[in-house]
């Protein structure tokens, strides 16, 4: 199978999931930019692995590649959809944790195929807390890929309307407040 693994430039982790994904004999094609249904045609894509992308998917590509899609999200949805989850889930109380689902054609509301819930203690930061959610994405990737990529998992859908969801400029207001940054201490966020 040829997997698109998309995802972006600014992150240093980038052969994780791939080495996951190559273990299974299948191919793939690292991809950072926005693209289109003719790059997908073209380039013969079989499946699409979202993680920490900075685009969205066009609603073509989540229709021709229906439940061959999945996004790796830092948050236990239905909460904190959107941009820096994790910040959201310690600002407003809500669980803390990562998802994989299948992307449709809104934001973060796909059918949810696996979750792993974590906590944090006071004297985290959001660098460290950022850290043990990508520790357990991986893990959870690792575990659930093979069945994801034979179509044993199809995902439990999340109730309409549930949750939350922040964007990016929700963010930046706050983020700029925040003295230390990335290494704020999670007590002085609540």
């Amino acid at each position: 199978m040829k997997v698109l693994y998309y995802t972006n430039k600014d992150i240093d982790d980038w052969d994780l999931i791939p080495n996951i994904i190559k273990k299974y004999g299948d191919t793939v094609l690292i991809h950072t930019e926005r693209f289109d249904l003719d790059f997908i045609v073209k380039n013969k894509i079989e499946f699409i692995v979202s993680d920490r992308s900075r685009y969205l998917i066009s609603a073509d590509i989540i229709r021709f590649l229906e439940k061959k899609i999945v996004n790796l999200h830092p948050s236990f949805l239905p909460w904190n959809k959107g941009y820096h989850p994790n910040y959201w889930s310690i600002k407003e109380g809500t669980p803390h944790g990562v998802t994989m689902h299948f992307i449709d054609e809104n934001i973060d509301t796909g059918d949810i195929i696996a979750q792993t819930r974590l906590y944090y203690g006071d004297y985290d930061t959001l660098r460290s807390t950022y850290d043990q959610l990508r520790r357990a994405m991986v893990g959870l990737f690792y575990v659930f890929w093979g069945d994801i990529r034979t179509g044993k998992m199809t995902g439990v859908s999340q109730k309409k309307g549930s949750g939350s969801l922040h964007y990016k400029a929700d963010f930046n207001k706050k983020f700029e407040g925040l003295e230390n940054g990335w290494d704020t201490l999670i007590k002085d966020i609540i």
